[in-house]
């Protein structure tokens, strides 16, 4: 589902992206092809402004949904080992900092602390 939904968003993300574009270099333009759509060039500028804000909406949305997929398959890798973990008493607080050490992640700093909490958020989920 969600490989579908990424894909689909990133369609979006490449449509609006090209009305963006069009929008931008050809507003006030009397041919412009959304002459029949909005007749005042006055909207040009707000089609050009609507559309850049949705491209940067969805790319956020392909952002979350990318880090989403990657911390779903880093569990998946690991499944075997969260389950030993989980059958020792090891709290999910202790396996993500099992996992983050065996990839090498320096313990501190602000990006160490969020991927920290992601992982623990993705490992309640996990069963």
């Amino acid at each position: 589902m969600s490989r579908i939904l990424f894909h689909a968003v990133s369609v979006l993300m490449v449509l609006a992206g090209l009305v963006a574009c069009y929008s931008i270099f050809n507003a006030g333009n009397p041919n412009n092809i959304l002459r029949p759509i909005f007749p005042d060039p006055a909207y040009d500028v707000y089609v050009a402004l609507g559309s850049s804000v949705l491209v940067f909406v969805l790319g956020f949305v392909v952002f979350y949904i990318r880090d989403m997929e990657g911390f779903k398959n880093l569990i998946e890798m690991n499944a075997g080992r969260i389950r030993e973990l989980r059958r020792k008493g090891y709290s999910d607080e202790a396996i993500a900092d099992s996992i983050l050490a065996a990839m090498g992640a320096s313990s501190g700093g602000y990006r160490y602390r969020m991927t920290r909490k992601k992982l623990i958020v993705y490992l309640a989920q996990f069963r």
